[in-house]
């Protein structure tokens, strides 16, 4: 139990984006998932390992004169809705 104590707590964000941001940027950006909208935004998801590290990205969005639309903590009940999405299911 001390152990899961001591593991860092990502949290998963969803960051909204006006345009379309290249996908070579994920690297930079903690390697959050870049997905282009059909409406002409972007959204990045992904966990984040702290409060610093979301302000990074802030930071870099600013410095690329982007445009923020939208920044979202994501609740475990919807982590467990994206999640499963990902997931394959299987039928037994």
């Amino acid at each position: 139990m001390a152990e899961e104590q001591n593991k860092p707590a990502h949290v998963k964000y969803e960051i909204k984006l006006k345009g379309h941001l290249d996908t070579k940027w994920s690297e930079w950006l903690y390697d959050m998932a870049i997905t282009h909208e059909n409406d002409g935004t972007t959204t990045l998801y992904g966990p984040l390992p702290d409060q610093a590290a979301l302000h990074n990205i802030l930071l870099k969005i600013r410095d690329l004169n982007l445009t923020l639309i939208n920044v979202h903590k994501m609740e475990n009940s919807n982590l467990d809705q994206l999640e499963s999405k990902d997931e394959p299911q299987t039928k037994i």
